[in-house]
């Protein structure tokens, strides 16, 4: 069996030439940090992945989320969206289309994105008080040529596409990067989640807020 492992910005990615469908985690450690005023409790363990190379038809184990998962804000408990009894007056994708929008005159290229926010934590005040975000993707395809097929008059070769989401413009991740920080400093304060008619601190749905959003001519659809 071959291994290959690379690490990059935190995130590393393992290659087997055997088809092994098993998943690993990182040992948990639960740490704190100090942001903004605010003390979280955070659980420091990566999501694994599974993908297959449709290139190399390889194996991939890729770790996708390598940020500390939120646990406590200020010593109180975080809560997922669906855990709550009343949800925050915002949403995952309400955010995720406020930030776009803001973020309008840096996103000029033709393509389909998706910004690689999660762990969005609204406080029991109301307000955003914690992010991660890795990057901006571009789906990207690839195109790999199979096997002849011979047939009456000729042959021809099948040409198969496949698509992969892939961080393209490192620059432009890190000049998001910032502004995306200083537009969530200026967001609006909101209504809080609740459990037992108290407000508490919640955690943004991950899938809502990368969805994918389109850039053509200038204009992006959500």
């Amino acid at each position: 069996m071959r291994v290959r492992q690379n690490i990059h910005k935190g995130i590393a990615v393992i290659t087997t030439s055997l088809f092994l469908y098993t998943s690993f985690s990182v040992s948990a450690q639960v740490s704190t940090i100090n942001y903004k005023g605010n003390v979280l409790e955070v659980k420091n363990m990566a999501d694994t992945t599974e993908l297959l190379d449709p290139v190399t038809m390889e194996t991939l184990w890729e770790i996708r989320n390598p940020n500390p998962i939120p646990l406590k804000l200020n010593n109180m408990n975080i809560y997922a969206v669906q855990e709550v009894e009343q949800q925050p007056s915002v949403t995952g994708e309400t955010v995720r289309r406020y930030i776009i929008h803001q973020l309008g005159s840096q996103l000029k290229k033709d393509g389909e994105y998706r910004l690689m926010l999660d762990n969005i934590i609204i406080s029991d005040k109301g307000k955003i008080v914690y992010h991660n975000f890795n990057g901006i993707e571009k789906k990207t395809t690839i195109t790999t040529t199979g096997e002849t097929t011979v047939h009456t008059g000729g042959a021809s070769r099948n040409i198969v596409h496949s698509y992969r989401w892939k961080e393209t413009d490192k620059k432009l991740s890190t000049t998001l990067s910032v502004q995306i920080e200083k537009i969530i400093d200026k967001a609006p304060v909101y209504t809080p989640a609740t459990v037992y008619n108290q407000p508490v601190p919640c955690l943004l749905d991950t899938k809502e807020l990368q969805r994918p959003f389109t850039v053509k001519a200038g204009v992006i659809q959500y």
